[in-house]
């Protein structure tokens, strides 16, 4: 992975899908000691940054390819419809029982064709993967693959060619093809840049792998960030995030939720637990001039008016 995933081959990545992808704006705001440059990507066409990574891939697959299959929560699941319907592709998407209605409705109007299976992250991924064989399908895996990973990549590449230097960089890590691919762009212009990754509690799949040196599996997490659910990181991002990334921060459920109210009254900005895990724990740092990966804004409904009725309790902008 490290040989196939380079600042090269996300440039590489970065010409194949402009057609296709928003160039998100940097958002600026200053929080205490710390000047957030925040790039929102709940503004992509399907709402997060999955976008990129399903681009970089299908947009290398040959003509007569019979179609395409892939499993997700959500983000990914609409990722890949959305390419598919793009660039004329059949595409089927395993997702679980669990996943925000949201993001299926939104999956299905794509034109994708949906199985559902049980919520646990390793039975999507065995359906997924049936499906491929049986059918003759090229996989589109969420996030372990060089293609996947220098797509995501693209994000912190433009984030850096508008902004420049960097005392540190967040963004939240699942499978972690986000933050290898980002911490591969960051690493090599900024090498004295922290990069540090940010899971939730009982998602804390990467910060135990990286403690045992090895990567471990966690029990099904129960987070309200679905889309940070996996239960053991990618065996290729893995490896990439071991050697990049600087170090893990938690972050709880309230204080999710906190980062969501804050994006909305200080940014005016809509995002999902998962979106806001990253800017969860800038806001709790606040120091520095800090890159700020704000990965999704595909919330559910109802959770979105919990969030806006709820008192803040965390420091608004320039205080």
């Amino acid at each position: 992975m490290l040989d196939a995933l380079t600042p090269d081959t996300v440039r590489d990545a970065a010409a194949r899908i402009a057609p296709y992808v928003v160039r998100t704006p940097v958002l600026r705001r200053e929080v205490g000691d710390a000047a957030l440059l925040l790039k929102p990507e709940s503004l992509q066409p399907t709402g997060a940054f999955k976008l990129r990574g399903a681009f970089s891939l299908m947009t290398t697959l040959p003509d007569d390819v019979p179609g395409v299959v892939a499993h997700s929560s959500g983000n990914h699941a609409q990722a890949v419809a959305c390419a598919a319907a793009r660039l004329g592709v059949r595409a089927v998407i395993v997702m679980p029982s669990d996943a925000p209605e949201l993001k299926r409705r939104r999956t299905e109007a794509w034109g994708a064709e949906v199985v559902v299976v049980g919520p646990d992250s390793d039975e999507r991924a065995a359906k997924a993967e049936e499906l491929a064989e049986r059918e003759g399908l090229v996989s589109v895996p969420p996030y372990d693959h060089a293609l996947i990973a220098a797509g995501q990549g693209t994000a912190a590449l433009e984030l850096l060619e508008d902004v420049g230097a960097l005392d540190r960089f967040y963004a939240p890590v699942s499978g972690g093809g986000l933050m290898a691919g980002c911490a591969t762009v960051v690493h090599a212009a900024l090498p004295d840049a922290e990069i540090v990754g940010v899971e939730p509690e009982d998602a804390d799949d990467t910060a135990r792998s990286l403690a045992a040196g090895e990567r471990v599996a966690v029990p099904p997490p129960r987070t309200i960030a679905d889309g940070l659910r996996v239960r053991r990181p990618g065996a290729l991002t893995f490896e990439v995030v071991r050697r990049r990334v600087a170090r893990i921060e938690l972050v709880t459920d309230d204080e999710l939720r906190d980062a969501m109210r804050w994006a909305l009254d200080e940014l005016r900005l809509v995002l999902e637990p998962s979106g806001a895990a990253s800017l969860a724990v800038a806001l709790r740092e606040g120091r520095g001039r800090c890159g700020v990966l704000l990965s999704g804004g595909n919330v559910d409904p109802a959770l979105l008016a919990e969030v806006a009725a709820a008192r803040p309790r965390v420091a608004s902008a320039g205080a």
